[in-house]
């Protein structure tokens, strides 16, 4: 649906439009970010497109059971297959939108505008502070006591944890007009819009500080998402 012809020619119909000048910028923003998709994603053969969703659906049970048995060679070949896929890709899309790397393309479509080399730059800055101070950290003679983060918590009570988190930073779980909801998965993520962002944790009875660090991390993601307004629809949905 997103590569149907009848789609570029509605955009091309909106850029040529003698009225274009009129839209207001959230609307020329989206009109840009209609067409950058639609290049995008038209440029991409079907085959590969498809051929990636297959192995990235492989790729994800098989990481469950190799998470599960700690087993890292049992995952490696469909990381391996996954990886070439989106190099392929990346090939592609680096004519596209003009980049330096393969890598650029790929973080483009997360973060635009955003390079390999900007990432880097950021990074061994932030490594000149944290390195020493993370080395100071260790070698102080007095370290704090962690076994609390440890003891045994029973999922239940986590998930009473997670409901008194999510009221504490305002995001509606619970009454009639709730907005959102906390569920549980194999990895956490954050999933909707505006007025239904959905959010996910998971449970580990030996190390209860996991699930109060993601939802409240997935909560950050949650209060964003609500606060956009539905006239910047594309830009919230990239």
């Amino acid at each position: 649906m997103a590569t149907d012809p009848e789609i570029g020619s509605l955009i091309k119909k909106v850029w040529e439009n003698r009225d274009y000048d009129s839209l207001d910028e959230a609307q020329k923003r989206n009109a840009h970010l209609f067409k950058k998709r639609y290049d995008e994603e038209t440029r991409l053969p079907e085959e590969l497109v498809a051929e990636t969703a297959k192995q990235q659906t492989i790729a994800v049970n098989v990481w469950k059971k190799a998470k599960a048995a700690k087993d890292f060679s049992l995952f490696k070949p469909e990381l391996e297959k996954l990886l070439e896929l989106r190099r392929k890709a990346a090939e592609i899309l680096m004519e596209v939108k003009e980049t330096a790397t393969p890598y650029d393309p790929l973080i483009d479509s997360f973060e635009p505008k955003m390079t390999t080399e900007k990432i880097s730059n950021t990074f061994n800055k932030l490594k000149e502070g944290i390195v020493p101070l993370i080395r100071k950290c260790i070698a102080a003679g007095k370290q704090p006591d962690t076994s609390m983060l440890h003891r045994r918590v029973p999922i239940d009570i986590q998930r009473r944890i997670s409901g008194s988190l999510a009221k504490i930073i305002l995001y509606d779980v619970e009454s009639s007009q709730a907005d959102g909801r906390v569920d549980e998965t194999e990895h956490p993520f954050t999933t909707g819009y505006y007025d239904d962002v959905r959010i996910t944790t998971h449970y580990y009875e030996d190390a209860f500080a996991s699930s109060i660090f993601s939802v409240l991390h997935e909560g950050g993601h949650v209060l964003c998402e609500q606060d956009w307004s539905k006239k910047y629809i594309l830009y919230a949905q990239r």
